[in-house]
């Protein structure tokens, strides 16, 4: 099956899996970038949480 295949059918696998290639990495890069955006908006609320604590314990008392 494979001897039978001509330069150009070469070629366009060739190209298909460079293409495959480009996507994979694309893919990784914009997944990776997401998931390095939720790790800093939990980092900041888990900020913005303990700060509130900290106000609310030092802070007068309701009552």
């Amino acid at each position: 099956m494979v001897g039978s295949w001509t330069v150009s059918d070469w070629l366009i696998l060739v190209i298909d899996v460079v293409a495959i290639a480009v996507v994979v990495v694309f893919l990784k890069r914009k997944i990776q970038q997401k998931l390095k955006e939720v790790e800093a908006r939990q980092a900041h609320e888990r900020v913005m949480r303990k700060q509130a604590a900290r106000a609310n314990e030092n802070g007068p008392p309701t009552e």
